[in-house]
């Protein structure tokens, strides 16, 4: 069953620091659970921070993209990510199952052909940066107003992705979105909020789990971003990070930076054919 309430858009007039590139955005409240089917799924892994205040969280959503524009997200199965959920064991939750990703803006289905996008799964480097070709895709994809589960059947598998650090031995992949349609200006990509709670004066925590400090990276168990803007065709290697859209600091320094509203789901049903960790050589010899 899906559970529906209101969402509230707030339209901010705010400039984007110059270290990142011109886009426009809104800040959307809303509960978590807005638009979201049951789906199977053995395991999930997050980075973006939901902070209730106290039944809603706030997100800004960021649109107005060119055509061929790609946006990811790095996910290192079996370190801690947030939201509460168990950590994806890394020898066993190999097998990527979907994605969930949220847009405000829902106009895919509406104007088919305009806002389509294509996400993919790379195996990745230290620098967030792919390594080979894409291991699977999506196809061309029409998001929805709300949650979006995106099914990649049949699964894709990542156990080839080790690598030897850091974290070692933790699989570390991927996962991008391209505006592939002809207008291309949308989906409004939701990214977590960190500037509208605190200035509300609600406590910064993420439910049952870790507390949402801020500015990340600098405090709290992730030492990187793990969302970026990657261009045109993997132009800005590392990724360009996105900054709270109420910061207007050159190095996000009020707020700090923040985080695709992205779930990794993940298929766990063994440990695969690779079982021991390899170096960043070997895993390129793979693409050579």
């Amino acid at each position: 069953m899906i559970k529906r309430v209101v969402i509230l858009a707030v339209l901010v007039a705010l400039a984007v620091p110059a270290t990142l590139f011109a886009i426009e955005k809104k800040q959307y409240m809303m509960r978590e659970d807005y638009g979201v089917e049951a789906l199977m799924t053995s395991c999930t892994l997050q980075y973006y921070y939901y902070i209730p205040c106290p039944t809603y969280s706030w997100f800004w959503a960021f649109y107005d993209w060119d055509c061929g524009d790609i946006v990811g997200t790095v996910f290192t199965i079996g370190e801690e990510g947030t939201g509460g959920h168990d950590v994806c064991t890394p020898d066993s939750c190999h097998n990527v199952s979907g994605l969930s990703v949220l847009d405000f803006a829902g106009y895919g289905t509406a104007y088919p052909g305009l806002f389509t996008v294509e996400f993919d799964v790379y195996c990745a480097d230290e620098n967030s940066a792919p390594i080979g070709p894409s291991l699977g895709s999506s196809g061309p994809y029409e998001t929805t107003a709300g949650w979006n589960n995106v099914v990649f059947s049949p699964t894709i598998p990542v156990t080839h992705c080790y690598t030897s650090g850091p974290p070692s031995a933790y699989p570390r992949i991927l996962v991008t979105a391209t505006h592939t349609g002809t207008a291309c200006t949308y989906p409004q990509w939701a990214l977590d909020n960190i500037s509208a709670p605190y200035l509300q004066g609600c406590p910064m925590h993420d439910v049952g789990c870790l507390p949402a400090s801020y500015p990340r990276p600098y405090v709290g168990p992730h030492t990187i971003l793990h969302s970026g803007y990657y261009g045109l065709g993997f132009e800005f290697i590392p990724p360009l990070v996105f900054a709270d859209g109420a910061d207007t600091t050159q190095d996000g320094s009020v707020y700090g930076f923040i985080e695709l509203a992205w779930k990794l789901m993940l298929s766990c049903d063994g440990p695969g054919s690779a079982t021991e960790p390899t170096s960043w050589s070997s895993i390129k010899a793979i693409y050579r």
